[in-house]
């Protein structure tokens, strides 16, 4: 057996010890047809998600110009891949919407940062 594959086995063996810890993560993407210049507004076209099991393992406020929360998510590469990342204009979790600020990819977890305004 590889050491990738035992890395990769043993993250998913992590994800199912810790249970309910792992939540459910929607991704989601909107797509846009136009602008309504009458209305100023954006018409929206299809919406597309995905749920993956995600672990927040930090939530935490920030202090700059505009009051923040972020949060950080451990996501397993096997669930999603990290270049359809950018596809995704925002997630949902634990009801509230949040933007993705960064990401990083080591092949085996994705370490999301996500970000809303308070």
């Amino acid at each position: 057996m590889s050491y990738k594959t035992l890395i990769t086995n043993n993250v998913t063996n992590a994800f199912n010890l810790v249970g309910d810890i792992a939540e459910d993560i929607t991704l989601t993407n909107e797509t846009v047809d136009g602008y309504d210049f009458a209305s100023q507004t954006i018409v929206n076209g299809n919406t597309t998600t995905k749920t993956v099991k995600g672990i927040v393992s930090k939530e935490y406020k920030t202090n700059d110009d505009k009051p923040r929360i972020n949060a950080d998510i451990i996501l397993k590469t096997s669930d999603i891949d990290s270049k359809t990342l950018d596809g995704y204009d925002s997630l949902v979790f634990r009801s509230k919407t949040w933007g993705i600020n960064k990401y990083e990819d080591n092949g085996y977890i994705i370490t999301l940062t996500v970000g809303r305004e308070v």
